[in-house]
């Protein structure tokens, strides 16, 4: 049995049975419903790619002209039959179509055809542009007395269609970028968590000099990748207990909902909840249904992110003989944890602009920008497969540093390292 296995067995089994691990692991499902129902922020910064909606007007009322007057860069006017506009959509000639119905202006309701994705941006400006032309309408229409001003301010629906090749179907572009903004402050959090699990991990055993006991046994390089990959078991590890007891969390959850509710059925409890415009039970009720691609996505980047990382933050603690030393040391790594988070409010509001794409595949932020991409739109899959490469790349190169690094540092005792030395490290390493 290889030295790096036997100090990844250890690693991973020394810390899953810890108190601190099974509380963490028992309360996050209760965590993860706390944050469905917080409201997320969005940032006013935006940054829109170029957008083309087609008004398909049946009310009679010269509402689609109307709306092109309030904003003429995003709605335009047509006449297309919809199978015409449908066409348009799926070759990406259009962003999508608006239909207002001929009863539209009745039952404040229009619909929106798209191919999905496009985060909050496109979906908050169709919301203000079509509630402001209704609202105006109807006090033409009737006077601008007290009945038809609350009348007014009733809240348009928009319902949100997604148009694919096969059919059309519920677009649940909303709640699946709210869902990737949570799992990518998770990637964040348990970079932080794990890689700092492993620094202080190879500090300890170095400031403790029961590294020089394991080198005598094992190569340096064996060491870090021990700990590393029984860290890193840890925390996937949890990541699945976390999925599997949020799933039975919800399920329960759904049951006292249905039974509030006072219905028979889970859809009849669902169609009582959205009377109600109650968002957290309809969220509960009828989770978004995530594809294969999400969950791979999640749990590559994720460890991707974490090895990448953490061979460094393992390199920063070899060359480190106190806390101080660290502190002083991992700013330099720490801070391309942080950048990512800061543009997070732009990508939710445009996770298909140049902007977004680029940042995406920064290897340093690609870990926490493309799982929030991925949810929020459809990312073209040359930009998937050249993140991963980039990743993968990366990473690599990562742990050929902090190996060169490792190796000198750990053994190394009584100075503070300075930066050119290293450097001169990694050349000599």
């Amino acid at each position: 049995m290889s030295t790096a296995w036997i100090i990844a067995r250890h690693e991973f089994l020394s810390r899953v049975q810890t108190k601190g691990f099974i509380f963490s692991t028992l309360l996050a499902p209760l965590g993860i419903l706390l944050l469905v129902a917080v409201p997320i922020i969005l940032s006013q910064l935006q940054v829109s790619p170029e957008r083309r909606i087609a008004v398909c007007d049946e009310s009679g009322y010269g509402l689609a002209a109307t709306l092109v007057a309030t904003d003429s860069s995003l709605f335009m006017l047509t006449d297309d039959p919809l199978d015409t506009l449908r066409a348009k959509v799926l070759a990406q000639e259009l962003t999508g179509y608006l239909l207002i119905p001929a009863d539209g202006l009745q039952r404040d309701s229009v619909v929106f055809f798209s191919r999905g994705g496009g985060g909050f941006g496109i979906h908050e400006a169709l919301t203000v542009a079509v509630q402001d032309v209704f609202r105006r309408q109807r006090l033409l229409a009737h006077g601008a007395d007290t009945a038809l001003i609350r009348l007014a301010e009733q809240r348009t629906k928009i319902e949100r269609v997604k148009v694919t090749a096969e059919r059309t179907e519920r677009d649940q572009t909303a709640l699946l970028t709210i869902i990737g903004y949570g799992l990518s402050m998770v990637v964040y959090t348990l970079l932080f968590i794990y890689g700092g699990i492993v620094m202080r991990s190879v500090l300890e055993e170095k400031t403790n000099r029961i590294v020089e006991i394991l080198a005598s046994s094992a190569r340096p390089f064996d060491i870090m990748l021990g700990k590393i990959t029984g860290v890193g078991a840890v925390g996937l590890f949890q990541l699945v207990l976390w999925i599997a007891l949020t799933g039975a969390t919800m399920a329960i959850a759904g049951s006292i909902l249905v039974s509030m509710s006072g219905t028979a059925t889970q859809m009849d409890a669902l169609a009582y909840y959205r009377s109600q415009d109650n968002d957290f039970a309809a969220l509960v009720l009828q989770a978004p249904s995530l594809s294969v691609l999400h969950v791979v996505a999640f749990i590559f980047f994720f460890l991707s992110g974490y090895v990448f990382y953490s061979t460094l933050f393992a390199g920063i603690a070899a060359a480190a003989d106190t806390e101080q030393d660290i502190q002083t040391l991992q700013a330099p790594v720490s801070i391309f944890i942080v950048l990512p988070i800061l543009t997070l409010p732009m990508i939710m509001n445009a996770p298909d602009s140049t902007f977004a794409a680029i940042l995406s595949l920064v290897p340093m932020f690609t870990p926490i920008l493309m799982v929030i991409r991925i949810f929020a739109t459809d990312v073209p899959w040359w930009q998937i497969a050249a993140s991963i490469v980039l990743m993968i790349g990366s990473t690599f190169g990562a742990v050929w540093l902090a190996g060169r690094i490792y190796r000198i540092g750990i053994l190394r005792y009584g100075q503070r390292p300075t930066f050119r030395q290293i450097l001169r490290w990694i050349a000599e390493g």
